[in-house]
């Protein structure tokens, strides 16, 4: 819901997208870099079967993607190309590499492509982040912490 409203890396504002990261633990890195401190709410982890059909997807060669791609904060680069992605309306997602671990890959999904529906909830997990990513708890060493 936030991507279509404020926009985010791969879509303008007003442009609706739906992010994912393709394994949980990019997940729960993309959701740590843009905390607001620590969280203070319960957080799920929601995996979900993507379509087979292979042709459902673009993946993108990350040396094909525009200079800036990456750019903090996101900035025209991977926004006009992905917005001009999504308006096309070809397929069901854009595997990217993360701007956090580009090694990583997410998927952006188009809610307005025809095969959104082929997406299917599996399972949901409770997650909390270690204490340790806030300060808490010991430090790299294993020296105890605050």
């Amino acid at each position: 819901m936030g991507a279509a409203i404020e926009g985010g890396r791969w879509n303008d504002q007003d442009v609706p997208a739906v992010y994912m990261g393709l394994t949980p633990a990019i997940c729960c890195l993309e959701t740590f870099v843009h905390a607001d401190g620590e969280p203070t709410f319960p957080m799920k982890i929601t995996c979900f079967e993507l379509p087979s059909d292979q042709s459902l997807f673009l993946e993108v060669d990350p040396a094909t993607l525009p200079d800036g791609w990456a750019s903090l904060p996101a900035d025209r680069p991977s926004m006009d190309f992905g917005t001009a992605w999504l308006k096309a309306n070809t397929h069901l997602g854009l595997i990217v590499p993360s701007a956090v671990l580009a090694l990583e890959r997410n998927v952006v999904i188009n809610p307005h492509h025809p095969a959104l529906s082929l997406i299917k909830i599996v399972e949901v997990y409770d997650f909390i982040y270690d204490s340790r990513m806030f300060g808490k708890g010991a430090d790299v060493q294993g020296n105890p912490g605050t």
